[in-house]
């Protein structure tokens, strides 16, 4: 039977850990990267509805209207390599949702952001955008 490579940190107790179900990951923040914080965190209030409760220099800590928890962060010294690359204008797989997609939108526009793909009325249920806010990061929008 051939040895297992794991990596030096990890042992048997570690192991055992992993494969307890109170260890199971759970969903923590949707981070979005900015150049520019002072500027995404005007556009997010303006048009996501958040509500700033921690900030720094290179990070906001917000809850958007439901809850959801939402961190505008920039790149730092602390951050790993090729930070601002993977996180800075990438595409953010949620799911976003309105009540009213075509007045969202128009929100978005006024507010510096792009729409990226015009709604489409969905064969499921609904209509399905996608925007871009002032840094290029790419969110779905979805009106059901």
């Amino acid at each position: 039977m051939p040895e297992k490579n794991y990596h030096p940190s990890i042992t048997m107790i570690n192991i055992k850990t992993m494969k307890n179900k109170n260890n199971y990951p759970s969903l923590g923040p949707i981070i979005i990267g900015t150049k520019n914080i002072e500027k995404a965190k005007e556009f997010y209030i303006n048009v996501f509805g958040l509500t700033v409760e921690r900030e720094t220099p290179v990070y906001i800590s917000a809850h958007g209207v439901d809850g959801t928890h939402i961190e505008l962060e920039a790149d730092s010294k602390e951050r790993f390599p090729n930070w601002a690359q993977n996180n800075i204008g990438t595409y953010k797989n949620s799911e976003f949702q309105v009540l009213d997609i075509f007045g969202f939108l128009a929100n978005v526009k006024l507010n510096g952001g792009k729409v990226v793909t015009e709604p489409v009325k969905r064969s499921w249920g609904g209509y399905g955008a996608e925007i871009q806010d002032l840094d290029g990061n790419t969110f779905l929008i979805v009106q059901k």
